[in-house]
């Protein structure tokens, strides 16, 4: 922080969660641009923006400039991690999303647990700027590629775009009306399904817990390591393998069973429904509370380094058992206004993924790992009711009139 002309801790904490402010109020502007314009005319600004705003975060030599630019990044950032599930959606049939989308989480899910591997060396060797110099250079290649690769996939974009100019002028003033409805349902959808409908409502509250623990161990893995094994900054960002490795097992097995089962289930009962993604979460229930006392446990009795590593595997485990056959269902659910779906869901998710991760090393400090995070177990196996309401109930509540909404 003293390269950043600052030297206050709260700060220093604050360019970390100012990222995911970009994660709360981004899906109100990315998921409806994106079901008005398309996908293509923000997922290109998206990265132009993102890469200036790592241009200058490696640069900056005051933190207030930091701190905005970073906000910004946040802002880009999330119109990745909303659009790929929308654009499974969009491209991809009933049958053959979920491993599609297993395919799609794998950046945003594996890439948190690589980063500090590769980043504790870079910093080690270098220095912290080339942590958003040597991103920008992997993104910028990136997106080369996008430019040339990437065609608009929206529907009712690609539909738009194929009405005839004579069409448009036999009614004009109609259309403009029709125009103005559709920006008006756009642009407050997100904030209509995640008010309106108790399956946002009820799913955001239940994957915030699991995002939660998943950025407790994000933020407190490596400097844990440190502290209990004397690792340094290098060696400590090997301790994420363990989680990497949970959620390179879940990106192989799930995408298949949940499509074997998806199959499986429609040819029986000869009809498709969202549910049929749900029931992985409840191996994710019960991994992930078995998880967490396994890691925390194992670090309280300082048991070989390796005990813990491979506890954090199993808590990697139950968070995307749980996380992905959510985005699935909403997926499979809400196809055309995906988006809006999943970012509704994430703002819920996000925003604790924020505030929560901050009480992580009070908690451990006051209890210790041992029971700090059999607490956290605790609160994960008082959530399993919520899975249990939409395992028995969920095609109630997504087709009852009361909540239909019209989006």
């Amino acid at each position: 922080m003293s390269s950043l002309q600052s030297h206050s801790s709260a700060l220093a904490s604050f360019t970390v969660s100012i990222y995911v402010l970009g994660y709360v109020l981004g899906p109100l502007l990315v998921a409806p641009a994106s079901e008005i314009f398309g996908r293509c005319y923000v997922l290109f600004p998206a990265y132009v923006t993102f890469m200036v705003a790592l241009a200058v975060c490696g640069a900056s030599e005051n933190i207030v400039i930091f701190i905005v630019f970073r906000a910004l990044m946040g802002f880009a950032g999330i119109a990745f991690v909303l659009l790929g599930p929308a654009i499974v959606a969009d491209i991809m049939p009933f049958e053959k999303r979920g491993l599609s989308l297993s395919i799609m989480s794998a950046g945003p899910v594996v890439a948190p647990t690589l980063g500090p591997v590769m980043g504790g060396y870079i910093v080690e060797n270098t220095t912290w700027r080339w942590t958003f110099w040597s991103t920008l250079i992997a993104l910028g290649t990136t997106s080369l590629v996008a430019v040339f690769v990437f065609r608009e996939t929206y529907g009712p974009v690609l539909k738009a775009k194929r009405k005839s100019a004579i069409e448009e002028d036999t009614n004009r003033s109609q259309a403009a009306l029709d125009h103005n409805r559709a920006f008006t349902l756009a642009w407050t959808r997100p904030l209509r399904l995640l008010f309106l409908s108790p399956i946002i409502l009820l799913l955001g509250f239940y994957t915030a817990v699991m995002n939660s623990y998943a950025q407790i161990c994000f933020a407190t893995v490596g400097t844990i390591f440190q502290d209990t094994y004397g690792l340094s900054p290098g060696e400590s960002g090997m301790a994420y393998f363990g989680l990497t490795t949970g959620f390179v097992i879940c990106q192989i097995t799930l995408g298949h069973f949940s499509d074997w089962y998806t199959k499986r289930m429609s040819k029986k009962y000869e009809e498709q429904k969202p549910e049929y993604r749900l029931p992985p979460i409840f191996v994710g229930a019960l991994v992930l509370p078995a998880g967490l006392l396994w890691y925390g446990w194992s670090l309280q009795q300082h048991c070989h380094w390796i005990v813990p590593i491979i506890g954090s595997a199993f808590i990697a485990v139950g968070i995307l058992y749980t996380y992905l056959p959510i985005q699935m269902y909403l997926v499979d659910t809400y196809t055309v206004f995906a988006a809006s779906a999943t970012g509704a869901c994430g703002i819920i998710r996000s925003l604790c993924g924020a505030l929560v991760p901050l009480g992580a090393n009070p908690l451990y400090e006051r209890l210790g790992y041992g029971w700090g995070n059999s607490v956290l177990a605790f609160i994960a196996l008082g959530a399993i009711p919520i899975a249990v309401l939409f395992m028995r109930y969920g095609e109630q509540i997504r087709t009852s009139p009361r909540f239909q909404l019209k989006l």
